[in-house]
């Protein structure tokens, strides 16, 4: 043992004095720490994350997404030129024309936006709300232009639904014309607000963050309290917190039961959902209604708007609601008056408010005593905004992922596939490298033909075959399906170098002397021959992590990994398969493919310098030169 540690401390030393020797293993620590404390380091699951998970009885056992998709980075917000506040923008479309024959030559022009691939709209379909219209001009093959009359073109309009991202042009230009619009907008970074602290109302503190308000004229009726025995238990062990009203029956109209969530909204963008959830129970009357509002207050007055009404009937339990403006749209913009409603809503940043109204009517209360209970809980509205964590969002559904929290649990995948393919295959190299070149003849021969069998194939395309091939049998590909096969197909080139060492060293005097003194076959390989090509053992499993790596991100990349195994090569498969290089382009989405691109390149490229240290030093030859 005394040796065995004085012989680490010698080539520690010498190992210290390289340089890229010690930059890589620093680098390949610094992935260690990662992969080991990915739970800590990343914020949140990275397949699926949700919000809540089972805190949200509307949506069974999930929770709620953590964002929106396609969210950039929360950081932009510190760069100087990206624009805030009110913006003038400038948009291209072009158009095409469509003819139907079968419809007697129905002629339809549509549009497609500068970057996208298809034609498929009607209206010019803007990437803000707009404030106002600076100009639409027509620019035709030809080179000629001319500025589009403001009765020529209109902000089209489904029933009483305002679409304020769309301009409907009157009449049909020529194909292939190029319309550019300027508009007045307003573009932010908007960040996630959770407007209600404490949905589960887990003590009286949050309560009294509301503001409870009333229409009736007695103070004392209805009553709005906080109770603690009757809310509604999403989980074993959690507290019963709610809002208790109570109502008893004194006068023929119906009483308003206010309560109010005040809140800053500080963006001039609109922001790209918002999330509203519920839990209500009634007693003593057989429906009430629960109307959900946003308020928005400017200078002396309140703007409410209604987002929905729904009648809560009496069931001796909870009714649980949730939505928001995708899930519910249709209802939600009828009652706005505008697609999307939040364009409308989220007009301007300032002071807002999220109410929740409950109207009882005396003419359908049930209790003898006229008495009247509603509970709410689990009360919950979530705003989102276009950024979001160190490195935005994809574009997953139904739950976008963080793009932070995939890179980091990425790296336990490739460092888990790297050293266990690198382990098995120079173990199996070395074992059927030394039997080969120690034992000779027929046993030889048959090890190295098979050797080279295997490397004259080529292995990428052999390698998809496989994966192609276990998907179709078993319908699915784990990542040790993915180790067995690089292992299978990494041994060779290392059983080829034991085996010309071996050659070499059991013609050696000393293995002579060992046959000479009656030592066996085994004893000779493991105490003269083994140690001999050891070194050749930890330059060989440092340098052929790399490839592994390489070659499984490769797999992942091309759709042949384990799909739920967040990977760095399945994010840039998640990134080729939602075509945003090819509709937005790649510059603005870099954050979703470079980050992973470098990791991999950084980890193979440490892995690679701690093997050409190793190399210098139990190198005998290099040993020399040096």
């Amino acid at each position: 043992m005394k040796f065995a540690i004085k012989r680490f401390k010698g080539f520690w030393n010498q190992f210290k004095r390289s340089k890229r020797g010690m930059i890589g293993l620093i680098v390949i620590a610094f992935f260690c720490i990662i992969a080991i404390f990915a739970p800590l380091i990343a914020p949140y699951e990275p397949i699926d994350p949700q919000l809540g998970e089972g805190e949200y009885p509307a949506n069974g056992a999930y929770g709620i997404k953590i964002a929106e998709d396609l969210c950039k980075p929360a950081w932009y917000k510190y760069l100087p030129f990206i624009s805030r506040g009110q913006t003038k923008i400038t948009e291209k479309f072009y158009s095409k024309i469509k003819i139907y024959p079968e419809l007697g030559n129905y002629t339809v022009q549509v549009f497609r936006r500068e970057g996208e691939k298809n034609a498929t709209s009607s209206t010019l379909l803007l990437s803000h709300r707009v404030a106002s219209i600076e100009e639409i001009k027509a620019i035709y093959l030809n080179g000629t232009s001319q500025i589009i009359p403001e009765s020529d073109w209109t902000i089209p309009r489904s029933g009483e639904i305002d679409r304020l991202r769309e301009i409907q042009l009157k009449g049909i230009y020529p194909n292939n014309t190029i319309f550019e619009v300027t508009y007045l907008t307003g573009v932010d970074l908007i960040e996630n607000i959770k407007v209600v602290e404490d949905h589960k109302f887990t003590s009286e503190e949050s309560f009294n963050q509301w503001i409870c308000s009333t229409n009736s004229t007695d103070p004392a009726n209805p009553k709005i309290n906080y109770n603690t025995e009757d809310g509604y238990v999403t989980k074993k062990g959690d507290n019963r917190g709610c809002i208790e009203i109570v109502y008893q029956k004194s006068s023929s109209k119906p009483v308003e039961v206010t309560i109010e969530k005040p809140f800053e909204y500080p963006y001039y963008e609109p922001p790209k959902s918002f999330f509203i959830h519920t839990s209500i129970k009634v007693e003593g009357a057989s429906t009430v209604k629960l109307r959900t509002l946003f308020i928005r207050k400017e200078e002396a007055k309140e703007i409410p708007y209604l987002l929905k009404e729904i009648p809560i009937m009496s069931s001796g339990s909870y009714n649980h609601k949730s939505g928001s403006f995708s899930s519910d749209a249709d209802i939600v913009a009828r009652n706005i008056k505008a697609r999307p409603p939040q364009d409308r809503i989220f007009a301007s940043p300032g002071n807002y408010t999220f109410a929740l109204q409950v109207i009882i009517d005396p003419k359908v209360v049930t209790d003898p005593e006229g008495t009247v209970k509603v509970y709410l809980d689990n009360v919950d509205c979530m705003i989102y905004g276009n950024t979001f964590g160190l490195l935005g969002t994809d574009n997953g559904i139904p739950f976008p992922r963080d793009l932070f929290s995939l890179l980091v649990y990425g790296s336990r995948v490739s460092l888990f596939v790297g050293v266990l393919t690198a382990i098995f295959s120079t173990v199996i190299g070395l074992f059927l490298g030394l039997i080969s070149g120690y034992m000779g003849g027929i046993v030889d021969e048959i090890i190295m033909r098979f050797a080279d069998l295997l490397l004259v194939l080529p292995t990428l395309p052999l390698f998809i075959v496989l994966v192609v091939s276990l998907q179709t049998v078993t319908g699915y590909v784990s990542m040790w399906n993915i180790i067995i096969i690089l292992t299978l197909f990494g041994w060779m080139s290392f059983a080829r170098s034991v085996r010309s060492m071996v050659l070499s060293l059991r013609e050696r005097t000393f293995i002579e002397a060992a046959k000479a003194a009656g030592a066996g076959k085994f004893h000779i390989i493991n105490r003269h021959i083994l140690p001999n090509v050891f070194a050749l053992v930890y330059i060989t499993l440092a340098t052929s992590v790399p490839s592994a790596i390489i070659t499984e991100a490769s797999l992942s990349w091309l759709g042949l990994g384990d799909p739920l195994l967040p990977s760095w090569g399945k994010i840039l498969y998640d990134f080729q398969s939602s075509m945003i290089a090819v509709s937005k382009g790649l510059t603005e989405y870099w954050f979703w493919v470079f980050p992973a691109c470098i990791a991999i390149a950084t980890l193979a490229t440490a892995f690679i310098l701690v093997g050409y240290a190793l190399d210098e030093i139990l190198n005998p030859r290099l040993r020399e030169r040096r």
